[in-house]
């Protein structure tokens, strides 16, 4: 970790959040689709608070929900200070998203996975409705929301990432079963098919 990764904390400028954005983008281990969310939700609901805080690495280093997670289990095991500390990191990666862009496709939201998509909707007060992949130079998820806004984030880097997996990577990233050349296909259906859930009682978005 370079010792300028965290400046957006301090300097919450477009310019500073996005530098961080592009250490996570160039990592090897980057992996816009990875499971990671499912392992901390697993220990959450196994209240195994501490796994949940040791729990880093690449891919959720700049999540607003992953620090939210941690939040939740700082609270739980009394560590008021640090539950502090996870809440402002989350909220202040919410506040450089923002700065990234204003959602038009001109000037596009800047994400690093799909989660951070809702995460960002919750932060301006907005509800998901539906999502269409858009497809040109820059590839991107349009989301309508309930309200009926248009919003464009601009996932041309993830996209990118996982054009660069292997076959076998993106089987196990998509955990299906199929021919190499509907491999794009999952890839959308995996993000566009929305799955009604009843809330956890430590989800927060």
């Amino acid at each position: 970790m370079t010792d300028d990764f965290f400046d957006f904390l301090t300097e919450p400028t477009k310019e500073a959040f996005l530098k961080a954005r592009t250490y996570v983008i160039e990592d090897e281990e980057y992996n816009p689709y990875s499971d990671d969310m499912s392992v901390i939700q697993a220990f959450l609901e196994k209240e195994e608070y501490e796994k949940v805080m040791e729990y880093t690495n690449i891919n959720v280093i700049l999540s607003p929900r992953v620090h939210l997670m941690k939040k939740y289990a700082a609270t739980q095991l009394g560590k008021e200070k640090d539950a502090t500390s996870e809440y402002f990191l989350g909220h202040r990666i919410l506040e450089g998203i923002h700065a990234t862009g204003d959602g038009s496709k001109e000037k596009p939201f800047m994400v690093l996975r799909v989660s951070d998509e809702r995460d960002f909707l919750g932060f301006i007060g907005e509800e998901y409705a539906s999502q269409a992949l858009v497809k040109e130079e820059k590839t991107y998820d349009l989301i309508t929301t309930k309200s009926g806004k248009s919003i464009y984030f601009d996932i041309t880097d993830s996209y990118h990432k996982i054009a660069s997996f292997s076959f076998s990577d993106m089987l196990d990233s998509l955990d299906v079963d199929e021919d190499e050349s509907d491999i794009e296909n999952n890839v959308e259906i995996k993000k566009t098919t929305p799955i009604a859930k009843k809330k956890k009682w430590w989800q927060f978005w």
